[in-house]
């Protein structure tokens, strides 16, 4: 799975919120790509799964799902290097803050370098940075109508907060395992 978007959404605080249930106030610049791994537990989420390969689904269920997360450093013009992390992936967080036009502007751009470089890998889309919305740039419809343009769901997330963090993760390995056949 990776983890995508621009510069200081905040990719790399939700996936340390995510993983080791820690935030850090200070900003450091991801250069290239981050990896992180985590195993998920599945149990409250099994009948969500619309498997219909019954032996696969008890499969998942019995040994668990392990995820494995590239963070993506949101420099444009470093990307070249990044590629190779987007190709076989399985999924894709595609991040913004909430807080800044421009990050949210170039949500087209991330998504098209998804789509050309990893195919049609289930994605969501996610504004971060609801902990601050009384200083939000982008509405919450604004942002749902962008989703719903590319046929994907969207949350709000709160790195710092701890809001909707788990539940975005939950929401793309749904996806991720919904696709497998």
């Amino acid at each position: 799975m990776i983890l995508c978007g621009s510069a200081e959404v905040g990719k790399t605080s939700i996936l340390s919120r995510y993983v080791d249930g820690k935030f850090s106030n200070d900003y450091h610049q991801t250069t290239g790509a981050n990896f992180l791994i985590k195993e998920i537990d599945l149990s409250h989420i099994i009948e969500k799964i619309s498997i219909a390969d019954k032996k696969l689904k008890e499969d998942i269920k019995k040994k668990g799902f392990k995820l494995y997360f590239w963070d993506i450093g949101g420099q444009k013009h470093s990307l070249f290097a990044n590629e190779y992390y987007f190709m076989d992936t399985a999924g894709a967080m595609v991040i913004f803050d909430i807080l800044n036009r421009e990050s949210f502007n170039e949500l087209d751009f991330w998504i098209s370098k998804l789509k050309e470089l990893s195919g049609q890998v289930p994605f969501i889309i996610i504004g971060n940075k609801v902990d601050m919305k009384d200083h939000r740039e982008v509405s919450f419809e604004e942002a749902e109508e962008k989703a719903k343009s590319y046929g994907v769901e969207y949350i709000e997330t709160s790195a710092k907060t701890d809001t909707n963090v788990s539940k975005a993760f939950e929401m793309l390995s749904i996806k991720i395992l919904n696709s497998l056949k």
